[in-house]
């Protein structure tokens, strides 16, 4: 029975996907409803199988060290499959409005229960055999959401992405196999599975590690392997807020927290000097995504760019490898995660209402969407890391990491980068809240038309409850975090103690 009830969340998103697919399972008018109760009840499922069940460790199949289906449950794995299942329902109910209009709605909430139990399976995952295998599957899930449009351009975006993935997870398979051949595991252990390195060739370790951070990396949108994410803005955005949040980007820093502390382990990465061949690819992923984002005028670009940049954040913490910017890493890992589905949930609402994507297209629209932009502003005052927000909490830790790590350079790119942040959100606040609507007219009359048009629009236009309750709820999330992050750092006090 322990075996079935850990399994029982990996398995019951895919039987929900069967069901939806098929018509003669669900009809159309129960696609909404059977969505909403497969992830709610999967939830249940993922609380019980992380803390309820005593069962932690499950070998599915295992032909031999190498090919092993083992799924492990450790506080990493309860992080990350928490943050996922809790906002994959929140996304699901803003998609029931927002995918009301749009075509293939059946196909869409098929690949969307589907990931999640990628993404499961991910968190679950045991050793690197297990991960990869999931972390394939979730290029080939995720595909169909990122082409849901089936435009031109968004054919060609699916093409790139599939492309980016595939040759980093190629990059991977090089480190596993030299992994494989140097220590014959590749189980998930905590501070690493290597003993003393004397006697191990350090370059071939080296490179290994290199090999998979790089692809891994891909997943995480490090810079030069960055573009497919601002092409996949073509998806709608619930799928795009998923990106950005979990399903795709946090994987691979997932990915990368895996091999760093539990394959190779903080120790080993230091003494075979890894770090000083990765530093700067992060530090112009940080830097590159900041200067990119804005000169972006379209809504979902700026926060795509945005988001390449705080992924660099996140994997400079993971590269510090002391005990504070890791805790500054994977606090960084759960308030982006909030704070970049907020802002996306946002963008889409004024899509969704006003059709415009532009920013030179939404002057004075805070007084038409007042609720939807002040979280919004919430959000973006969060992700520059100003104070009382959760943004300011996994930046001081990250800062911390860095005073630990005795590298003032990362300070000075931490706080350029959180300038260049306020440089291309503040100026969205701006234009909403500050800025006059741009109105064609002619005559005499021109004050009493732009009068008439604001009173007639200024109360209609914050998004249906589906769409604006989740936006509510993650912007109190936004700033519960920052006044109370105990909650959270006590959480994650246990991936600490495992790495260190």
């Amino acid at each position: 029975m322990n075996k079935v009830m850990l399994l029982l969340p990996l398995i019951l998103p895919i039987l929900g996907t069967l069901g939806i697919a098929n018509k003669k399972i669900v009809r159309d008018e129960w696609v909404k409803k059977t969505v909403a109760m497969v992830l709610t009840i999967n939830f249940l499922l993922v609380l019980y199988s992380l803390f309820g069940n005593t069962l932690t460790n499950l070998h599915v199949l295992k032909v031999n060290a190498f090919l092993d289906v083992f799924f492990r449950i450790d506080q990493l794995t309860r992080v990350f499959a928490l943050m996922a299942s809790i906002l994959w329902i929140l996304t699901a109910f803003y998609a029931f409005e927002y995918m009301e209009h749009e075509q293939r709605t059946r196909q869409f909430y098929t690949f969307f229960t589907l990931t999640l139990a990628v993404i499961l399976g991910v968190s679950y995952s045991g050793n690197l055999f297990t991960l990869y295998a999931y972390y394939e599957l979730l290029t080939l899930c995720t595909l169909p959401l990122v082409i849901h449009a089936g435009t031109e351009e968004a054919l060609a975006s699916g093409k790139k992405y599939i492309i980016y993935s595939f040759a980093g997870a190629s990059l991977v398979v090089l480190g596993m196999m030299i992994l494989y051949a140097i220590t014959g595991t590749m189980t998930f252990v905590p501070r690493g599975i290597f003993g003393a390195l004397r006697t191990v060739d350090q370059q071939l370790i080296r490179f290994s590690y290199i090999a998979m951070f790089l692809g891994f990396g891909v997943k995480a949108a490090l810079v030069p392997f960055h573009s497919w994410l601002p092409n996949a803005m073509v998806a709608p955005t619930p799928v795009s807020a998923l990106l950005h949040a979990v399903a795709v980007v946090k994987s691979g820093v997932f990915s990368l927290i895996r091999i760093t502390y539990f394959i190779f382990g903080a120790e080993v990465v230091k003494e075979i000097g890894a770090a000083r061949f990765l530093i700067p690819f992060v530090v112009v992923t940080v830097v590159m995504g900041s200067l990119l984002a804005l000169h972006q005028d379209h809504l979902k670009k700026r926060l795509a760019y945005s988001t390449i940049s705080q992924l660099g954040y996140i994997l400079l913490g993971i590269l510090m490898l002391n005990p504070n910017g890791l805790l500054g890493a994977m606090l960084h890992m759960i308030n982006h995660a909030v704070i970049k589905i907020t802002l996306f949930f946002s963008v889409g609402a004024i899509t969704h209402m006003t059709h415009k994507k532009y920013i030179h297209e939404i002057r004075g629209l805070g007084k038409q969407m007042p609720i939807t932009l002040v979280c919004f502003t919430i959000a973006s005052v969060s992700l520059v890391g100003i104070p009382p927000t959760n943004g300011f909490v996994s930046k001081w830790f990250l800062g911390l990491g860095a005073l630990s790590a005795g590298n003032w350079f990362y300070i000075f790119i931490l706080l350029l980068s959180a300038f260049l942040t306020a440089a291309y959100l503040f100026p969205v606040t701006v234009a909403t809240f500050f800025l006059s609507e741009k109105r064609e007219a002619s005559g005499e009359n021109l004050t009493e038309i732009e009068k008439k048009s604001h009173e007639s629009t200024v109360e209609k236009l914050d998004p249906p409850a589906f769409m604006l309750y989740p936006i509510l709820i993650l912007t109190v999330v936004v700033v519960s975090i920052g006044i109370f992050p105990n909650v959270v750092i006590d959480f994650l006090q246990g991936v600490i103690a495992d790495a260190f």
